[in-house]
Formats: C-alpha cells, sequence, structure tokens
C-alpha cells in the first residue's frame, strides 16, 4: 500500500517521537539542540508540540511521579513550564475525554457534564464496565466513562442517562410500572412486556437507540415527534428529529460481554471505538481511515487489538510514548 500521509499527521509524528526523546533523562544537549532547530523551522512544527505536549501534560498527571517528572523534564526544556502546568491542572478534570483521534472530546466536555457524571447514582470510568440490577427487576449494564440517575416516582421506573452509554433490560412482570429512560435528547419509553435496549449519547448532540427485544417508543424533547423502535432497528436522534431506522449493530450489545464484533467499520471509527476504553491519544494515518474491519475484538485489551488489527492489515503502529499511539500504512 502506498502512504500518503497528511503534513499534519507527520508533524504530530515528528513532536510525538521529539518527545519521547526529550523525556528521557540522558538526552543529550545535541538532541535538544536539533530539537529546537525542528521546532523553529515550521509553524506547523510549533502547533504539533503544543498539541503532543498537551496530552502529555494532562496524562502524566494521572500517571506515577516517574511520567510527571519525565513530562516535566520536556516542558522545562521547551520553556513552557508554566502553560503546561495549566494544561496539567486542566488535565486533571478533563482526561477522560481523550480518545482516539479525539482532540476534539476533552475541549467540549463541559464542567456542569463532568461534575454530573461525577455525582451520579452510577457511574464509570474510562476502560470500566459494570452491571447491576435494580430493586424493579430492571437490569443495566453501563459502558465506559458512563454515568446514570435514578428518578424518584412511584408511578414510573425511570432512569436518566446523563453520559456515555448503557444497556438496559426491563420485565414487567416483576414490576407493572411503566419503564423509561431519559437522555439530553429524548425519552425512552418500553411498550412492551419486555424490552432490552442500548442508548448511547454521540459526540455531536445527537444520541442513538438500538433496540434488540421488545419495542421502545423514542419521543424528542423539543418536538411532537415520535416514534416505535422494535427489536433488530436503530435510530440516531437528536432533541427535534429522529433519523431513518437501520439495522441494529452488533456493537451497541456485544460490549456487555466485554466485545466489540463489528462489521464492514470504517478503520476510522473503530479506532475511535477503541479509544474510548483508554486514556491516551491515537494519531491515525488518514490515508488507511477507509480500510473496513470485520470481526470480533476485546473491549478493554487496546494493545491485543492492535496487534490483531497489524496482523489483518498492511499497517504498523507504533506506541511512541505511554499516552501516544500512531498507526499508519507499511
Amino acid at each position: 500500500m502506498t502512504s500518503l500521509k497528511s503534513p499534519h499527521f507527520i508533524h504530530l509524528e515528528e513532536a510525538s517521537e521529539w518527545f519521547a526523546i526529550l523525556s528521557d533523562e540522558s538526552a543529550s544537549k545535541a538532541e535538544r539542540d536539533a530539537w529546537q532547530v525542528w521546532l523553529e523551522a515550521n509553524i506547523e512544527h510549533r502547533k504539533a508540540w503544543k498539541q503532543v505536549e498537551s496530552v502529555g501534560a494532562m496524562f502524566s498527571s494521572f500517571q506515577g511521579n516517574s511520567l510527571q517528572q519525565s513530562a516535566g523534564r520536556v516542558l522545562d526544556a521547551s520553556g513552557s513550564r508554566d502553560i503546561s502546568r495549566r494544561q496539567m491542572m486542566k488535565g486533571v478534570m478533563s482526561v477522560a475525554g481523550v480518545v482516539s483521534l479525539g482532540w476534539f472530546g476533552w475541549e467540549q466536555t463541559s464542567l456542569p457534564s463532568m461534575v454530573a457524571s461525577w455525582t451520579a447514582d452510577f457511574h464509570t470510568a474510562v476502560g470500566e464496565m459494570s452491571h447491576f440490577s435494580l430493586a424493579d427487576g430492571t437490569k443495566v449494564w453501563l459502558n465506559t466513562n458512563s454515568a446514570l440517575n435514578r428518578a424518584a416516582s412511584s408511578s414510573v421506573r425511570q432512569l436518566a442517562l446523563v453520559e456515555g452509554e448503557a444497556l438496559f433490560e426491563a420485565d414487567d412482570r416483576i414490576d407493572a410500572r411503566p419503564f423509561s429512560v431519559a437522555c439530553k435528547q429524548a425519552v425512552m419509553t418500553s411498550v412492551t412486556a419486555k424490552a432490552r435496549f442500548c442508548l448511547r449519547h454521540l459526540s455531536n448532540q445527537q444520541a442513538i437507540l438500538a433496540v434488540y427485544d421488545g419495542t421502545v417508543t423514542l419521543t424528542p424533547l423539543s418536538s411532537g415527534a415520535q416514534r416505535k423502535v422494535s427489536a433488530g432497528e436503530e435510530v440516531v436522534f437528536d432533541e427535534q428529529s429522529i433519523g431513518h431506522s437501520q439495522p441494529a449493530l452488533a456493537i451497541h450489545e456485544s460490549w456487555t460481554r466485554g466485545l466489540l464484533i463489528v462489521d464492514d467499520m470504517a478503520l476510522s471509527d473503530f479506532i475511535a471505538e477503541v479509544g474510548r476504553y483508554r486514556h491516551g491519544y491515537i494519531n491515525l494515518d488518514p490515508s488507511i481511515a477507509s480500510l473496513r474491519v470485520i470481526g470480533t475484538y476485546p473491549a478493554q485489551d487496546a494493545n491485543l487489538v492492535f496487534d490483531m488489527l497489524e496482523s489483518a492489515f498492511p499497517i504498523q503502529i507504533k506506541r511512541v510514548l505511554p499516552w501516544w499511539t500512531s498507526i499508519s500504512a507499511v
């Protein structure tokens, strides 16, 4: 495969490699001088360096002393110690949002939203999943970096998905009250005796509902639209509208078993899925973003996923730093 790497991808790769060199306490003056020449040669180099530096600062704020010290050496060398300390403090609040292709993720996550997640009745960290049953018999699976609240009501069983993704299994033979789940955009209500469905927040103010058993009524909050979504269907929606029904993807249910089952998914989309379960940054070469992925992969073992992808595709995966992974064409 001929690689047509974008200039931005190449600059980020160079910046991450320089960061790795300067993180080593044995880095020589010649290496530091060479880095300075590279940095000053092109404004795009400086932009790439700032991006790598910021990701490193955020990641190191959650790590042990050795990583913090190595990052500190780089920040000292770059003359950006004060700026990057502020980035580190920002990172303490938002590093969970740094995901694959995900520079935008933490920037678009508001502080109120993060606080709401931390104070929710049920919540998971990045890479964590949980499964629990409620007193009314409802079974809930909560995916990575997600948050869920219970609403007190004597007439209805109601939950609210604050962030992330959850799968619900409700049975009115145990509790006859109606079962509903609210999110930022809409309310989902089961209209059959049993229902099993997944609800997930997307990054663009939309959400997705995938139904695997029963029928669920979907009602957007800011319109009179309403639609019944039945087993085997999924829809993307926002607070005003509902998209066309599509076949429900296996991945919206398989994660409850720790698996990512995909069929003809673009590599860029798949890497974004993998990135939801880990901290750090994945720099994907745009020339391979459209490769199609098929198969079953472990949700919580990114290194094994990377090995499987390298075996299946003509790609190269480099772990330049603990928090920086590069994927490019061979």
